[in-house]
């Protein structure tokens, strides 16, 4: 080694079994590799983010949009250079990297599926298709989650490549199609449960550990939210003098509705246009007023309220209009059933807020990232059922460690509160019954000392110079989908392997104007290289 080169001992990497020597040219070989690659994977982010890609309605493999997003992502990484493979129903695809034969396998945890765009109105800094550059950050459905750090990572493995760096671990990049949910969608987490039934019937196997880049930070996420969820089947009674007709909020499980529409019939013309001049007065005392429109149509009434869209674990940034037609809908029919149920559902959710309050589960708050969180996200009518879909997210007793002054509720403990509200506002709770709530288990909780954080940790360290301290975040992300899952014939469990970490620069998941800025791409790309490179087993 020549006697010019500064050489820099990075930590010793209990997985790796041995010490890596890190060379200061080395890193500055990787950054530079990467700067040079910055237009093209700045343009890939655009490539991928115009191809819409979200799952809806009820299929039981991935969308085409979805299934197209997959082979051109596939296509780019075998250009690159990358061993690849696809699985046959699109259930997900990796690229890999490393010597073939080595035994042990890092693993990337991306996803290429998005929530659906939401209301096109409240796009104003560019569609959510184009990805637009505007003020140095691409704009677009996608760009933070997932698309832009699924791309960053194939760029960071092809800086390893082309700097000619030598693994001893092979590293995967895996693409899942179904981790957004979109509304009624039956596809849920599949891409991974089939991975991990692959591995179980031994045609796949389970790495060594890894990260997922889904979670917005370089902190490296030491719990993600689990959640009690509430659906409601409401069966509606005759009317009595106006019929909903028709009833339609939100576009996925997880995210704050921006917008909801109804229909209402009345007798006549006349009932309609007095029915419209209520519910106009009604929101003139709100102070989301301007967010409604109201108008009869013959003997119909038109409803069509705003909101504001955020991601289900920072619903307190949103404003969510399904609640705010519940209310509405409480003002126009209260003799109706659709009407009662509406002004229930109302007072338990309560409009303009997320903390749930009224269902008895306030704690916590967002700045130490360990508050509750409610969302009704869904909220339709579908042969004469009216039916509800609430997401309620919270951290368990784990954030103890983080908010000691704080004795948290665990998930049981808030199931039992939200079974106590809802009976108490005359609704029959159980699992054959009109309202049925589950969930209420522990989230996924890493130990601070676990070998992942540490990893993770001393990864970001040895590139900023700063240790950023684990935190919670709101929502769940792939790093837990196989922690109960066993990975030998003894019953070992996959456990604590793998962690929710980057990338930073983005905002707006699940919101319209999301975006991920250019400068954000570029140095995350820079970090998830050195972090692939170590835990890879980097020889010098």
């Amino acid at each position: 080694m020549k006697a010019a080169r500064v050489l820099l001992v990075a930590a010793v990497m209990a997985l790796c079994g041995a010490s890596v020597l890190f060379a200061a040219s080395w890193e500055a070989e990787l950054d530079r590799r990467i700067a040079g690659d910055a237009d093209a994977m700045v343009g890939t982010v655009q490539e991928l983010v115009r191809m819409k890609s979200y799952n809806h309605g009820s299929p039981v493999t991935p969308a085409e949009d979805v299934k197209k997003v997959l082979d051109r992502t596939l296509e780019i990484g075998e250009q690159m250079g990358f061993r690849v493979y696809k699985h046959p129903e699109y259930r997900f695809g990796y690229v890999e990297f490393g010597p073939e034969d080595a035994p042990e396998m890092i693993m990337s945890l991306a996803h290429l599926d998005t929530v659906p765009e939401g209301n096109l109105d409240l796009w104003t800094l560019g569609g959510p298709f184009e990805a637009k550059i505007v003020d140095g950050k691409i704009i677009g459905r996608g760009t933070w989650d997932d698309k832009g750090p699924a791309v960053a990572s194939m760029y960071a493995l092809k800086a390893i490549n082309d700097a000619g760096l030598k693994l001893t671990r092979r590293v995967r990049l895996f693409f899942g199609t179904s981790e957004d949910g979109s509304g009624d969608d039956g596809l849920g987490w599949s891409c991974v449960e089939e991975y991990a039934k692959m591995c179980k019937e031994g045609t796949e196997e389970w790495p060594a550990m890894g990260f997922s880049p889904d979670s917005g930070s370089f902190a490296v996420t030491y719990i993600e939210k689990t959640g009690v969820n509430v659906e409601g089947k409401l069966p509606l009674e005759a009317p009595v003098a106006v019929a909903l007709v028709s009833l339609k909020g939100g576009s996925a499980r997880n995210a704050v509705s921006d917008q909801c529409n109804a229909v209402l019939e009345a007798a006549d013309e006349a009932a309609a246009s007095a029915l419209a001049e209520l519910l106009l007065e009604a929101a003139a005392g709100q102070p989301w007023k301007d967010d409604v429109k109201v108008r009869a149509e013959g003997k119909n009434v038109h409803i069509d309220v705003i909101g504001v869209a955020a991601h289900s674990g920072e619903a307190w940034k949103g404003r969510s209009a399904n609640v705010r037609t519940l209310w509405l809908l409480s003002k126009a029919g209260p003799e109706e059933s659709w009407g009662k149920y509406a002004e229930r559902l109302a007072s338990l959710i309560e409009v303009d807020t997320a903390d749930g309050q009224a269902l008895g589960i306030k704690q916590g708050n967002y700045e130490d990232d360990d508050n509750i969180t409610v969302n009704m996200g869904l909220v339709g009518l579908k042969d004469g059922i009216l039916g509800f879909h609430v997401n309620i997210r919270y951290p368990d007793s784990g954030a103890d460690l983080k908010v000691p002054d704080v004795k948290h509720y665990t998930g049981q403990q808030i199931k039992d509160r939200v079974v106590l509200a809802f009976e108490g506002k005359g609704f029959q709770v159980g699992d054959d019954k009109e309202v049925k709530v589950t969930g209420g288990g522990k989230p996924y909780t890493i130990p601070w000392d676990s070998e992942i954080v540490v990893a993770l940790r001393e990864a970001y360290r040895g590139v900023t110079g700063k240790d950023l301290e684990p935190i919670i975040t709101y929502g769940g992300t792939y790093a837990s989908a196989w922690s109960n899952e066993p990975v030998d014939d003894k019953g070992t469990l996959f456990g604590y392997r793998m962690a929710a970490w980057g990338i930073d620069g983005g905002t707006g998941m699940h919101e319209p104007n999301e975006s991920l800025s250019v400068k954000g791409l570029i140095e995350g790309t820079k970090i998830l290289a050195r972090a692939m490179a170590v835990l890879g087993g980097v020889e010098e």
